[in-house]
């Protein structure tokens, strides 16, 4: 498969993308994410239909080829085109590898925010490791550790889908190292960790956050489920 290939593949997302369009939508996304990224205005239920009917005359065998077209769609201007990449990242995941988790870390600090952030962490990497805890534990670890805010939320989510195979003592360790921290992203993605995981372990939730201070905004996101399930 060669250049050309992702190139005409790239062509098709664009026509379809500019067919598409909407001007009016396009000034209101990008305001809703604080006028940082330019947009076509493409809702995503529309980009999602344009994949299913796209990718059936364009299916990558091999996996660096199909890294370069996400590669190529990640380096296009309008935020869509990163959607597209996670899309099909998504759609596509049984066919990538661990090798490929190196290439997916940049992407979560390269035009960072939470829409490519939360697509990348839980839903391409924490799929790819999920049933090898050793690596779950290296990746938390070196993502918390990091400055990068993107980092950190990373590490704190990467199990947001795991339920009950939750390494909860990981996901509490990576909160708690992260407890002082002001970012409101952080603050959110504890909570929303928790959150997630009192659907499956109330009682272990609740036991965490009575036993230790952290953010209130992290707190109350924490608690939400299991207060709605109380009344």
């Amino acid at each position: 498969m060669s250049k050309d290939f992702n190139n005409a593949c790239l062509e098709e997302f664009r026509k379809c993308f500019k067919a598409l369009r909407n001007s009016s939508k396009a000034i209101g996304m990008k305001a809703y994410m604080r006028n940082q990224f330019d947009f076509c205005g493409v809702q995503a239920q529309d980009r999602r239909h344009a994949v299913k009917a796209i990718v059936t005359h364009f299916e990558w065998d091999d996996q660096n080829d199909f890294i370069e077209f996400i590669r190529l769609c990640w380096q296009q201007d309008q935020r869509e085109y990163k959607y597209l990449a996670l899309d099909l990242s998504r759609r596509f995941i049984h066919k990538l590898d661990t090798k490929c988790i190196p290439f997916f870390e940049q992407l979560i600090i390269t035009d960072s925010w939470w829409d490519t952030v939360d697509g990348i962490a839980p839903q391409i990497i924490g799929r790819l490791i999920q049933n090898d805890k050793a690596r779950i534990q290296e990746q938390a670890s070196k993502w918390i550790q990091d400055d990068n805010i993107w980092n950190q939320r990373s590490a704190l989510i990467l199990q947001l889908f795991y339920k009950e195979k939750t390494d909860f003592e990981l996901l509490t360790d990576c909160i708690l190292r992260t407890s002082k921290s002001k970012e409101f992203f952080i603050e959110k993605a504890a909570g929303w960790a928790l959150r997630q995981y009192s659907k499956t372990n109330p009682e272990r939730v609740k036991i965490f956050l009575a036993e230790n201070k952290i953010p209130s905004l992290s707190f109350r996101e924490g608690m939400k489920y299991i207060l709605q399930k109380a009344l």
